[in-house]
């Protein structure tokens, strides 16, 4: 097994960008009651494609799985190291989860106490049920109708079972020709397109939210609690497809500079924008993550820089914590709002975009410094408790790495 494994500092910030264009996607669905808040969609669809970061993610993941454990199982898999494998992202992914999911099944509970009604796009797939498969992680695996508890956990689910098919991909993927790379990219894509034309109309909602159904004509990806798998796979296999890309230099030459990675990311939001379908959008991922990996000076020195290192590092708290603490403003709210006498809860009114974005820089403050607190006192200690515990002693990369959306 190998020891020393290189750091791939530009991706670091790319998560953590990533993690926080995702909390601006979750609060202008909250604070404009399903959107067009922070930017009005008349000037543009922006914001309200800001859930493909979730497959920015996937693919990051598939890529950074191959650098750090491809030489693991490259030849045979075996029970010792699929043990210690599994181990490690259990450490990785479970404690932020299970701190999570407990802090927002309490603060349901609270919200009970004090007798504010249940809002029913949050909470209406919470049950003890829920609780099981979130607690197994098997909440997006078709068993629900709608999102629980934490709703942003839906793809942590798919991830975790994403990590138990990878160490069987990774032989087959390893050993293909530069065609046959190309063929695993193409079914890759075509998975999207499958996900866009034949799983997005066939995704179920309950009869009370049949106003968030997912418009077909709008050629989306979003597959999340149903079909989620399906969605992550894609992106998995299409990082470590990308990741054979990387070591065989393609497309370095033009992509390794600050302009390519400037234009790619003006790409993809441009894409996002006019409200491009999806898996045109997706089809900048890779490129923007391959120009990132490459990198150049001036990509280094700038990623490099210790506020986006930081903000790397958080990202995993930052994605599990965000949607939380919006639950908490919700029922802060919500209690100091009383649509009349007595205790009859409603949402204060839409705000203007001005102070929906002094709110918005607010609460990006405070999940930053959330994020920070349970990266330090949570997420690292109860990582590195479990991987001694199990005398899975790896390297830091190891322990540091991965993100997910």
């Amino acid at each position: 097994m190998q020891k020393t494994i290189r750091y791939l500092v530009n991706l670091t910030p790319l998560r953590g960008i990533a993690a926080l264009l995702t909390v601006l996607f979750h609060l202008d669905l909250t604070l404009g009651s399903g959107g067009d808040c922070l930017i009005r969609f008349k000037d543009s669809m922006i914001l309200s494609r800001m859930y493909l970061m979730v497959d920015f993610f996937f693919i990051l993941s598939g890529f950074i799985m191959c650098h750090v454990y491809s030489k693991w199982f490259a030849e045979a898999i075996t029970g010792t190291q699929f043990k210690k494998f599994t181990i490690a992202r259990f450490a990785r992914i479970y404690p932020m989860h299970l701190v999570t999911l407990i802090y927002t099944i309490i603060l349901f509970y609270i919200s009970s106490l004090l007798q504010i009604p249940k809002v029913p796009v949050l909470q209406i797939a919470d049950n003890g049920y829920s609780v099981l498969t979130n607690l197994l992680l098997l909440h997006s695996m078709n068993l629900h109708n709608w999102f629980s508890w934490n709703h942003a956990s839906w793809s942590i689910s798919t991830e975790w079972w994403a990590y138990m098919v990878f160490p069987f991909l990774v032989k087959p993927i390893m050993k293909l020709k530069p065609s046959g790379i190309i063929i695993v990219i193409a079914l890759c894509f075509i998975g999207y397109l499958g996900i866009t034309y034949y799983i997005i109309p066939i995704i179920t909602v309950p009869p009370e939210l049949s106003f968030v159904k997912i418009n077909p004509a709008a050629l989306s990806l979003n597959a999340a609690y149903q079909f989620g798998f399906l969605r992550c796979l894609c992106g998995f296999t299409l990082g470590m497809a990308m990741y054979q890309c990387y070591k065989a230099g393609w497309g370095s030459k033009l992509l390794s500079n600050g302009y390519a990675m400037a234009i790619i990311a003006f790409s993809i939001f441009t894409s996002m924008h006019f409200a491009l379908p999806d898996f045109v959008t997706v089809t900048l991922f890779p490129l923007l993550l391959l120009s990132g990996t490459y990198g150049s000076t001036g990509i280094d020195k700038l990623f490099g820089i210790k506020p986006l290192q930081m903000l790397g590092d958080w990202s995993f708290s930052i994605y599990l914590v965000h949607e939380p603490l919006l639950y908490t403003m919700g029922s802060i709210t919500a209690y100091l709002h009383p649509a009349g006498k007595g205790l009859q809860f409603g949402p204060p009114p839409k705000p203007d975009m001005p102070v929906a974005w002094l709110i918005s820089l607010g609460f990006v403050g405070v999940t930053l410094l959330i994020s920070s607190l349970t990266y330090r006192f949570i997420e690292v200690p109860a990582r590195n408790w479990i991987n001694r515990r199990k005398k899975n002693k790896q390297s830091g990369i190891i322990q540091t790495v991965s993100n997910t959306g």
